[in-house]
C-alpha cells in the first residue's frame, strides 16, 4: 500500500483534479485497514465524477478533431466504426498499480479512459482466426485441423494483421489500429468479484469482495483505423476490418470477464443517434461559451494592464500637454531633449507613441530631424 502523509491527505481533502494521479500515486491513507482499497476506489470514482468530467469533455472534443484531421489526411484509407457500450467495460485489469487488479486503461496525460489499438488488433486477430476455421455448418475445425498461422487461413487476415510465420515475420500488417475512444466521458463505476477459492484451490469460508473500477455502459465509442499508404485494394481491407470490429465487439466483447458478459458493444439505435446529436450541440454551446468567457477575461486583463501602465506612468494629460508646448517652441528644445530620456521609459510607452503620432505632420519636420527625437 502507498501511504499518504497527513499533509498530503489534507491537500487531497480540498480536492484533486487528476483522478488517475489519485488512483496511481495517492491511493491509501496511512494505517488503512482491509477496506482501504474499496474506500480508495470510491474516492477515485468521486474525484472523476466531480472534478475530471468537465476537463475530459474537452479532451473528447480534441480527440474528435484529431480523428477528423486524420480523415482529411488519409481520405479513403481512413475509417471508423461507432458502437455503444452495452455492458460494463474492464480493460487492463492487471495493469501495474499500487491497487492490484483495479482494471482500467486510460491516457496517462489526460486521464481519458480508452481502448488501445493493440487490444483491438489482438481481439480482431483472434476473431479472424475463428472465422477462418469455421465450417459451413457453423462448427469449427477439430484440434488437429485447427489453423492458426495467417498465411494458411486465407482471406485478408495476413494482409490486415501482418505475417506471423514461425520462421519469422516477413511484413507488417497493412492496417493501423488507432484504438477506441469515448465520444463523451464515460461514467466510472465500482464492481466487485467474490473469489470462492484461495490461491491454493481451497474453498474459502469467509468471502472477501474484491473491488475494481469499470466504465459504465451507454456511452458511444468510436473505433478508428486506417490502411497504410501504398496498400493495394484499400477498400477491401477497410470492409473486412470494419466487419470484424463490429462482429467481435458486439458478439464477444473486449477486456476482462467477457465470458460473464462484460465489454460488449452494440450498434447505435435512433435514440442513441438523437442523444449524440443533442450532446454534440451541447458541446458546441459549451465550447462557444468557454471561448466567449476566455475573450472577456483576456479583454479584462488587457484593460487592467493598460490601467496599471497609466497608474505607473510619469505623465498625465496635463503634464503631456506641457511636453507638447516644449515641442512647439524651438527655444525649449534643450529642455525637451532632457525629457526624452524619461519619455522612453517602458512605463511611458503609450505616451511615447502618442507623442510620435502627434508630431508626424510637416509642421514638425525640423523636430523630427533632431538626433534625440525618438525613432
Amino acid at each position: 500500500m502507498l501511504a499518504v502523509t497527513n499533509a498530503v491527505g489534507a491537500a487531497l481533502g480540498k480536492g484533486c483534479d487528476a483522478w488517475h494521479l489519485r488512483l496511481d500515486k495517492l491511493s491509501f491513507e496511512r494505517g488503512g485497514d482491509a477496506s482501504a482499497k474499496t474506500l480508495a476506489l470510491k474516492k477515485v470514482r468521486d474525484c472523476y465524477a466531480q472534478r475530471s468530467v468537465g476537463h475530459l469533455a474537452s479532451v473528447c472534443r480534441s480527440r474528435a478533431r484529431f480523428l477528423s484531421a486524420l480523415k482529411n489526411q488519409h481520405r479513403s484509407r481512413f475509417a471508423t466504426v461507432e458502437l455503444v457500450l452495452e455492458s460494463k467495460l474492464l480493460l487492463h485489469l492487471g495493469r501495474a498499480s499500487v491497487l492490484e487488479n483495479v482494471g482500467l486503461y486510460f491516457e496517462r496525460t489526460t486521464g481519458l479512459p480508452l481502448i488501445p489499438g493493440t487490444s483491438l488488433k489482438g481481439l480482431l486477430s483472434t476473431w479472424a482466426c475463428w472465422e477462418g476455421n469455421q465450417k459451413g455448418d457453423g462448427s469449427f475445425n477439430d484440434v488437429e485441423g485447427f489453423v492458426q498461422q495467417r498465411n494458411e487461413l486465407g482471406g485478408l487476415s495476413q494482409r490486415v494483421f501482418g505475417d506471423d510465420s514461425k520462421a519469422g515475420s516477413e511484413h507488417a500488417g497493412e492496417v493501423i489500429f488507432l484504438g477506441g475512444f469515448p465520444m463523451t466521458p464515460p461514467r466510472l463505476g465500482i464492481d466487485i468479484v467474490n473469489p470462492h477459492y484461495d490461491p491454493h484451490g481451497h474453498a474459502k469460508l469467509n468471502l472477501t469482495p474484491n473491488a475494481f473500477l469499470c466504465a459504465e455502459p451507454d456511452t458511444k465509442w468510436i473505433f478508428a483505423f486506417y490502411v497504410r499508404a501504398g496498400a493495394a485494394n484499400a477498400a477491401d481491407l477497410i470492409q473486412a476490418t470494419s466487419g470484424w470490429l463490429t462482429q467481435a465487439l458486439c458478439q464477444v466483447g473486449i477486456g476482462a470477464k467477457t465470458a460473464a458478459g462484460y465489454g460488449r458493444f452494440r450498434l447505435p439505435n435512433q435514440s442513441d443517434l438523437a442523444a449524440a446529436a443533442a450532446e454534440a450541440e451541447k458541446a458546441r454551446s459549451v465550447e462557444k461559451a468557454t471561448e466567449e468567457k476566455a475573450k472577456l477575461a483576456a479583454e479584462k486583463t488587457r484593460q487592467q494592464t493598460e490601467a496599471q501602465k497609466i497608474l505607473h506612468a510619469d505623465y498625465s494629460e496635463a503634464s503631456f500637454k506641457n511636453l507638447l508646448r516644449l515641442a512647439e517652441n524651438k527655444g525649449d528644445w534643450v529642455q525637451l531633449k532632457a525629457e526624452m530620456e524619461r519619455l522612453r521609459k517602458a512605463e511611458n510607452a503609450a505616451w511615447l507613441q502618442k507623442f510620435k503620432d502627434l508630431t508626424t505632420g510637416k509642421d514638425w519636420k525640423d523636430l523630427r530631424k533632431q538626433p534625440w527625437y525618438p525613432q
